[in-house]
């Protein structure tokens, strides 16, 4: 599979302001569909076969399952989830009967280890649940094709609750594919790639696989874990998707990033993060990438332990909120916690709580400059971020981290945030400022020290 690298180009120097241009590990390519390609180091694989079920570090959806009127019980067409039979005919066989008009608009699944042989996605038609018992229900598609698909939203209203997907075969796999998925609802559900065990990839939700417009998309109460992406469009799907939300949700230990909001082509606009945990990531990837989006927030959310920046913007990404998410251990390789780039315009940071103090390396808290000079993934030239907000935040600061940096950042403010830590007890420890134009510093508190 030919792979293309979306990155800017990538400068290396021990200065902290030239050290945090865009990675050059977000590989994407085609095959049958626009599919992400994980860089090699991201998936190497293991020697031990994965272990199935929800590890133990993943949070396990519960409740009753849900029921929406008249059902159609996959056993009853001849499912036996016991683990070894091929449960995919009756699978089929149930989506069919819910998709006739004046049938059930339900499809239950119990509690049960269903393998799932499939040559083609199971497609779930409009207007259909598919509805398990959660942490109990498990889906496991497994095929021999290029690319494995286990579900196919192509339709609108489509809800996926209570479903416990697994890859457990050495597959390039997408758990969960949408085309032109209106209304499209997935909830207490378990996504679970097993990257850390087979070579392949395993992508978690690829949206904007049809060139058309989404709205109204949401993804709540759910965990995604081991996958590669967890979420993502590939670079040349021209798919707008609007109106979409993540609430809730648990990212734990995924080979690239978590949310990959990435739209050089298309669009993303109307996009809401909130409460939501992202966790162990020693990837290329990053929690939240943004790219060529437009009123996207990230609020609420806990962000630990990314070798990368925990929220990545870039490619003239506009009206962009981070806001009231906490931050540990992010970019303990490189290049900060919130990165923002390429002509990102009006993006704010406002009132986060930011611990570096086990950061060891060279980083600002909040980094903002043009990010090279090839052109973006959208063919479009570098430019420097403008309007970069960065507020009412708290601070603290290893022994090498500054709080904020801006470079040929043209207009903005860092105001109100209170910062400490060994090396930031003055303005130029704390903000490192080059070749900027109106950015506003006030009021500011630098190891207790008003400024």
């Amino acid at each position: 599979m030919e792979e293309n690298v979306r990155s800017s180009s990538r400068r290396h120097t021990a200065v902290v302001i030239d050290s945090w241009s865009r990675r050059g590990a977000l590989r994407l390519g085609l095959a049958a569909g626009l599919v992400a390609v994980a860089a090699p180091a991201a998936c190497a694989g293991a020697a031990a076969p994965p272990v199935p079920g929800i590890p133990a570090d993943v949070p396990t959806p519960s409740g009753a399952p849900l029921r929406d009127g008249p059902v159609v019980d996959v056993r009853d067409l001849g499912a036996r989830g016991d683990g070894r039979a091929d449960d995919a005919p009756a699978f089929r066989a149930a989506l069919a009967a819910a998709g006739d008009p004046g049938g059930p608009r339900t499809v239950a699944v119990p509690a049960g280890e269903y393998r799932l042989v499939l040559s083609e996605p199971l497609s779930v038609p409009a207007g259909v649940t598919v509805a398990g018992e959660p942490g109990r229900s498990f889906l496991r598609p497994e095929g021999s094709g290029a690319v494995l698909v286990g579900l196919l939203v192509d339709a609108p209203g489509v809800t996926l609750d209570g479903l416990v997907v697994e890859r457990l075969t050495d597959v390039d796999t997408v758990l969960v594919r949408l085309g032109r998925a209106d209304g499209f609802r997935l909830s207490r559900s378990v996504l679970l790639g097993h990257t850390d065990a087979l070579a392949t990839f395993a992508h978690g939700i690829q949206v904007g696989t049809v060139n058309d417009t989404s709205t109204d998309l949401s993804i709540t109460d759910t965990s995604v874990a081991t996958t590669t992406y967890g979420l993502y469009q590939a670079n040349e799907s021209r798919a707008v998707t609007q109106q979409m939300v993540v609430r809730g949700a648990t990212f734990v230990r995924n080979a690239n990033t978590d949310l990959e909001f990435n739209s050089p082509y298309g669009s993303f606009r109307d996009v809401l993060v909130e409460g939501c945990t992202f966790r162990d990531n020693d990837s290329p990837g990053f929690a939240v990438g943004i790219a060529y989006c437009a009123d996207v927030v990230v609020r609420g959310c806990t962000m630990e332990r990314y070798r990368m920046e925990a929220v990545h913007v870039e490619d003239f990404s506009t009206d962009v909120l981070v806001e009231g998410n906490a931050f540990t251990a992010c970019g303990l390789r490189e290049f900060a916690h919130v990165q923002i780039i390429s002509g990102a315009r009006r993006v704010t940071v406002r009132g986060n709580r930011h611990d570096a103090t086990m950061n060891t390396n060279d980083i600002p808290l909040v980094g903002a400059l043009a990010g090279g000079d090839a052109l973006t993934a959208g063919g479009r030239p570098q430019d420097p971020p403008t309007e970069i907000v960065v507020e009412g935040n708290e601070m603290h600061c290893g022994p090498r981290v500054r709080a904020v940096a801006f470079d040929d950042v043209p207009a903005g403010a860092i105001t109100g945030n209170r910062v400490d830590g060994p090396g930031v007890g003055t303005l130029e420890g704390a903000f490192a400022l080059r070749r900027t134009g109106a950015v506003r510093v006030v009021g500011n508190v630098l190891n207790g020290s008003a400024t």
